[in-house]
Formats: structure tokens, sequence, C-alpha cells
């Protein structure tokens, strides 16, 4: 069962997410964001220019682009989280994320998507307004693992500086040494070690 982060307070509570169809057409959604008066949240999902972008906000904007199915059976993960959290730039592919006791090959929805066949323990999901996410600290440690330095390192320090995450050096380098043996995992400890200003041991 996701665990709930606690939501951030905003001033404009749930601000409406705008995707083609409800009320209006793409052509006048891009207009709209042309005039200055709403902003692209992501590939097609628009918010109005002056709201406070969240993660709820992004996950919610995420999964409008979405099919209903795919926002009830995977995770939003890796860099698409780092998003959500507000650490990351906006990805042009989302990356999602499907139990390993799962079909994977059913959720092979769209070109636009990428999605992987992962194992989660019991702490590695959160819920962001009704959209699973992988938590911070999972986040963090597959980004060690999964992503390039010259991307993960930056992206992890952000993490890092959001004291909402609670993530610590410290505890994303147990969450390593927590892992199985696997191929990336000295590289994902010299990332960690990167982000710590420390040599790797």
């Amino acid at each position: 069962m996701p665990t709930q982060l606690h939501p951030v307070p905003a001033p404009d509570a749930d601000p409406p997410v705008l995707v083609a169809g409800g009320p209006f057409t793409a052509v006048e959604l891009q207009a709209m964001e042309h005039d200055g008066v709403l902003r692209r949240l992501i590939a097609g999902a628009y918010v109005p220019v002056q709201c406070r972008e969240a993660p709820e906000l992004r996950a919610r904007g995420l999964a409008s682009i979405l099919a209903p199915r795919l926002v009830h059976r995977t995770v939003v993960g890796r860099l698409t989280a780092a998003w959500v959290y507000g650490c990351a730039g906006t990805p042009d592919v989302p990356v999602l994320l499907v139990d390993g006791s799962r079909r994977i090959s059913t959720l092979r929805a769209s070109h636009r998507l990428l999605v992987h066949e992962v194992y989660f323990g019991p702490f590695d999901v959160v819920e962001l307004a009704g959209v699973k996410v992988t938590s911070p600290l999972r986040t963090a440690v597959d980004l060690a693992i999964h992503s390039e330095d010259g991307v993960s390192v930056p992206v992890l320090r952000r993490m890092l500086a959001q004291p909402r995450l609670g993530l610590t050096v410290g505890l994303v380098a147990r969450g390593l040494d927590a892992l199985p043996r696997q191929p990336h995992l000295a590289r994902a400890r010299r990332v960690v070690a990167r982000v710590a200003g420390a040599p790797a041991s």
C-alpha cells in the first residue's frame, strides 16, 4: 500500500490541469500559452500561468496525459519521479515502472513512454494526488544506479537540498548498501561520493 507524502499547502488548491478536448482544443490551449494565460506543464497538459507548481500538481499533470490503466498499474520513477519532486527537468519521455509480478507486455502502449519492470520494497512507493511515485529514497537510489553521472549528480544534489524529501547522503548510501550485488553498484557509490563532495572509497 503506497504511503502518503504530506502535501505542501498551496494558496490555489487544486488548480485545473487542461488537456485537449476538455473543454479546449489543442490549438486553443497553444494559443493561450502563447498569450501568457497558460503554461505547459508536460507534453499536452497546461496549467494557469499564475499557479504555483508543487509535486501534487506535476503528478496530476502527468496523469492527465496517460491512459487511466497506466496510472493505476504503474509507478512513476527515475528522472520522471525526480521531476515530480521538482528536482529535474520536464521529461520528454516519461519513465514508468511496473512491478515484476505483473505482465509488462500489455503496458507497452506508446513509443512516448519508457516502461521498466522492477521489484519494489514495502516503502518504495508513495502516493501524490492519486498517482503512485517512487519514494524520494528509491528515486535517489535508482538515479545513482541507472542514470549517467552528468545527469544524476546535479539531480541528486537538488533532491538532497529539499528538506521535505527527508534525504541525506548517508541515507542514500545505506539504500545502495542494502541492494543485492549488481553491475552498476560500484559506479552508483562513486556518484553518491561525488554528490557528497568526498572521494569514493
